[in-house]
């Protein structure tokens, strides 16, 4: 069947890419909001028929994205909200408000998400002119300042070696082991102006692919998404350029009493000005990635050992024995015998590929993960971003990638997962209370991260870019 997204209309698609009704060849013409299922005419019965115990809202088409889409009661299961209690901050729907809210204050549904919508218009505005625009310049501002250490080392070097022509022979040593320490320290003040450059170019992506996604609710009829958005104080977050005094390299006149000393000195604060300015960077890997919870399915399997790409409600689940097993909601629906005898190690869907066509390969005898391109030509390596601090090893197992070529990285050393752009450039850790002894990943069409524990057989759903 062709796929496209929600904001494409039947009659603007091309011949190439019609969509098709899910139950058979024709064109679609309807949708069922609460099933998510595209309809022709003729089927819309037999969908229905097919799932009689539970509800359906048939719409049309071109209108299933205007259609809003209230939340169910999470008291009353069988009843939708379409009310929202101003005391108690939850939706609630038309019984909660003669029981469990009676004689609470009450607003329509709709009337409270829109008031919600303007104040994430108001954050998406922010993020836009204020906090991104901040960023940019910041980045500029880091660039101008590697070119001018670029020609001020430079310059050092030249100065270097321009006074150890005027030594004697005896002091080469000391020429070559002080040049030395200039191209040491040049290379690693460099890399980490470079590296903290790519970083923020990195973070700026992921903050502008939260930005769309925000952008996204202010238009969204999918009202429970509005309200679990949680708002976040952006006005009074700002993101200021560094200020980098340059390296400096001294000619010292005095009277040599020790050769090295008397060679001169060279001295650099970058380092310590790069740290001044990185709680900044932590706050935006707060805005780019706050890890939330969609939901938890008990498969009542005792392992999980690996997971194929989801697909809507079901999965593919390896677990400890010699079967893979079909997982809906929960419940195994099918089970497949490996003809093989043995227990399968792995599973993959064909048409899930990384879009970037990188070969992303985890090698948890070097604890590192290794990037090549679609040549087998090495473009860069990720050993756990330990510098960081934060943990002490690193033991990677799955990869999975996202729509946005982001790459997530399993650690099964400390329960989490790396995030990463296309590049290599560590974005944020990836944790959870529910992410405890992992046992496999994979991800779904929606960037939802899901993650099952190998004990258990419990599988957990999670968003990470909001």
């Amino acid at each position: 069947m062709a796929e496209v997204s929600d904001a494409e209309d039947p009659d603007n698609v091309s011949a190439q890419h019609f969509i098709e009704c899910e139950l058979c060849c024709k064109t679609v013409s309807l949708h069922c909001t609460i099933c998510k299922s595209d309809l022709c005419g003729q089927c819309v019965g037999i969908h229905i028929n097919s799932m009689a115990t539970q509800e359906h809202n048939i719409v049309s088409y071109r209108r299933r994205a205007f259609t809003p889409q209230l939340p169910l009661c999470s008291i009353h299961e069988s009843e939708k909200c379409d009310l929202f209690c101003s005391k108690c901050n939850v939706p609630i729907c038309v019984t909660c408000i003669t029981l469990q809210h009676k004689a609470h204050p009450a607003t329509k549904l709709e009337v409270q998400c829109n008031f919600k919508k303007k104040q994430i218009e108001d954050e998406c505005k922010h993020l836009e002119n204020d906090l991104c625009k901040n960023i940019m310049e910041s980045i500029a501002h880091l660039q101008k300042n590697l070119e001018e250490v670029r020609k001020i080392y430079d310059k050092a070097q030249d100065a270097v070696f321009q006074k150890g022509t005027e030594w004697h022979k005896k002091v080469d040593k000391i020429v070559q082991e002080f040049s030395q320490q200039v191209t040491d320290m040049r290379n690693r003040d460099i890399a980490l102006l470079e590296k903290r450059i790519e970083e923020i170019k990195g973070l700026l992506k992921a903050l502008n692919v939260h930005r769309e996604r925000v952008n996204k609710l202010t238009t969204t009829m999918k009202l429970k998404d509005v309200l679990d958005y949680e708002l976040r104080d952006l006005k009074c977050m700002q993101f200021y350029r560094p200020y980098l005094s340059m390296p400096s390299y001294d000619l010292s006149e005095q009277q040599m009493k020790f050769m090295s000393m008397a060679f001169g000195s060279l001295r650099s604060n970058i380092p310590q000005h790069l740290k001044v300015f990185s709680s900044d960077i932590e706050n935006l890997r707060n805005i780019c990635s706050r890890v939330v919870l969609c939901q938890s399915i008990e498969t009542h399997l005792d392992t999980i050992c690996s997971l194929a790409p989801p697909i809507k409600s079901t999965v593919w689940v390896n677990a400890e024995e010699k079967t893979i097993n079909l997982v809906d909601s929960g419940k195994v629906i099918k089970r497949i015998e490996a003809k093989s005898g043995t227990r399968p190690i792995n599973l993959a869907m064909t048409r899930q590929e990384n879009k970037n066509m990188d070969i992303c390969a985890s090698d948890p005898n070097k604890n590192q993960v290794v990037v090549t391109d679609k040549d087998g030509l090495l473009r860069w390596r990720y050993n756990g971003n330990l510098e960081k601090g934060k943990f002490k090893s690193f033991s990677p197992s799955f990869i999975a990638a996202d729509s946005h070529s982001n790459l997530l990285v399993m650690d099964t050393d400390n329960d989490c997962v790396h995030l990463l752009d296309m590049n290599g450039i560590f974005i944020t850790f990836i944790t959870h209370p529910k992410i405890q002894g992992i046992g496999a990943m994979s991800m779904d069409t929606n960037d939802k991260l899901w993650i099952a524990n190998y004990k258990g057989g419990q599988i957990n759903v999670f968003k990470y870019l909001q």
